[in-house]
């Protein structure tokens, strides 16, 4: 047995299993395949999958709903969170937050400086994102935000070693921005580049791996996907793209069957397609363009739905239709298409 991404001999020492999507969504640990070496396992797990669970729009619905064992809030860069710039939120309009990965349901505040334009504009800049000649090139007046009281004292001991002195205390956001059920609305904008990308691309390859076997991918015909996955292709390789909408075709914006993901592939002309939604609870799902079918064509129709609630894989009996519950069929009176 070979790998299904770096071909290198499979054997004793380097076997691992391999989740068809990452075990931090969920991924039940009897839905693996064991066509990976554990170097491209472990590789892939610390870097592109790390910045998915993490990172992006799916991995704050992983912590709101599944949680993270991870013991210290995740820095993020493509995930933007701020609270709105409205003025019931006094000195705190506009500062940068983070989703704490440490604990579910919360957030944390970084540390960082508020300064003002010539125009009286704010503006806020990350501390750790900020040289010792821009922290000695800020203004005389600026103010300091951070999480505790700890972390205020570090930054000003920074701040002070390179001649910044000030004088404000720590910053805590008052109790009137919050609303009365104890949460904060903040507004949040996601990036969604390459590496998130390659990440998709990846599910949709484990999952064909899942479905087709390990000798039907080794084929010459996915070396793109292959070499994209592991950040070796040509830059005017896109094989992943965003559609708007849903998999499920009775969904909408503010109609849900199933919170959980979707992953299909079929035959599109002599292309084989995966479409994925993970979390399956917003208004676009990723098409994904594994490869060209082989000379002798044939259909390739399949699909599973991973159910939150349920906690279970469930399959489709074809591409089209959802294996649902009676009840669901009793009400909509007939399966879901997709």
């Amino acid at each position: 047995m070979v790998c299904i991404y770096c071909k290198n001999e499979i054997n004793s020492k380097n076997k691992s299993n391999e989740h068809v999507f990452p075990s931090a969504f969920g991924c039940p640990d009897d839905w693996i395949i064991d066509c990976v070496c554990r170097g491209c396992n472990n590789a892939f797990g610390g870097t592109m999958e790390r910045y998915l669970a993490g990172d992006s729009i799916e991995g704050l619905w992983r912590l709101q709903k599944i949680g993270s064992r991870s013991q210290r809030p995740i820095r993020q860069a493509r995930i933007k969170i701020h609270i709105p710039d409205e003025n019931i939120y006094g000195e705190f309009k506009g500062v940068i937050l983070y989703a704490d990965f440490a604990q579910m349901d919360s957030l944390y505040l970084p540390p960082q400086i508020l300064t003002w334009g010539n125009a009286g504009e704010r503006k806020f800049t990350l501390l750790e994102c900020m040289s010792d000649n821009d922290i000695k090139n800020v203004p005389g007046k600026f103010e300091l935000f951070t999480h505790n009281e700890k972390e205020y004292n570090e930054a000003v001991a920074r701040l002070e070693k390179l001649g910044k002195k000030l004088e404000e205390g720590i910053h805590r956001l008052p109790k009137t921005a919050i609303g009365i059920d104890g949460k904060l609305e903040v507004q949040t904008e996601s990036v969604i580049d390459a590496v998130i990308f390659r990440t998709i691309a990846k599910i949709a390859f484990n999952y064909l791996a899942k479905i087709q076997g390990a000798e039907y991918i080794l084929g010459q015909k996915f070396d793109n996907i292959r070499s994209y996955i592991r950040s070796e292709c040509k830059s005017d390789f896109h094989p992943v793209t965003i559609e708007k909408g849903h998999i499920l075709v009775e969904e909408t914006d503010d109609k849900y069957f199933l919170e959980g993901h979707i992953f299909t592939i079929e035959t599109r002309g002599n292309l084989i397609i995966s479409k994925i939604s993970l979390t399956n609870m917003f208004n676009f799902y990723y098409v994904v363009t594994l490869g060209e079918m082989s000379p002798i064509w044939h259909d390739i129709k399949a699909g599973h739905a991973y159910s939150l609630k349920e906690d279970k894989i469930i399959p489709l009996f074809t591409p089209t239709y959802l294996s649902i519950t009676s009840r669901l069929r009793k009400i909509f009176g007939h399966p879901l298409r997709i």
